[in-house]
């Protein structure tokens, strides 16, 4: 009889350290995936309160390299400014962060390679325009090259 309850021992304690294992394992990966998630965040917060200064200079710095490839600092500072002051009528805007998606796999379009662990953040900016209130919505993509995270816009209709 003693045998039998020693294997039975063994095996709850082997059971109890593989569930401890696998909670540690879930927690260390959800500490990592919510620090990312919160840089990501972090990068399209700031990227936002630069461009409601109009510094557009210092939010095209927060570009992904592939976003800094499609516009020239200075032609997009030109066009940030001439959509925001001249084709809107304001100085200004506001917006929120809406809703986050992390992504296994997303393309700015179909002439990129895909990235990978991307986050997917819907930003609504509102403006207070001559024209009255509006609304834009535009998802932004945020992904890392070399380590450091960047901003990036999509460019394919789907």
């Amino acid at each position: 009889m003693f045998p039998r309850y020693r294997q039975k021992t063994i095996r709850a304690r082997t059971g109890v350290a593989v569930l401890t294992a696998a909670a540690v394992l879930v927690a260390i990966l959800t500490l990592f995936l919510s620090n990312e998630q919160n840089e990501a965040k972090e990068i399209v917060d700031t990227f936002y309160r630069y461009e409601q200064a109009g510094d557009f200079g210092s939010s095209w710095e927060l570009f992904h390299p592939l976003m800094k490839k499609k516009f020239p600092k200075d032609i997009y500072i030109q066009r940030r400014a001439h959509v925001f002051m001249q084709d809107f009528g304001v100085e200004t805007f506001e917006y929120r962060l809406d809703e986050m998606e992390h992504l296994s796999s997303w393309s700015m379009s179909s002439e990129h390679k895909p990235f990978q662990d991307v986050y997917r953040i819907r930003v609504i900016q509102t403006f207070h325009s001559a024209f009255g209130v509006f609304e834009l919505h535009q998802d932004v993509f945020v992904a890392k090259k070399n380590g450091k995270w960047g901003i990036l816009f999509p460019y394919d209709s789907s």
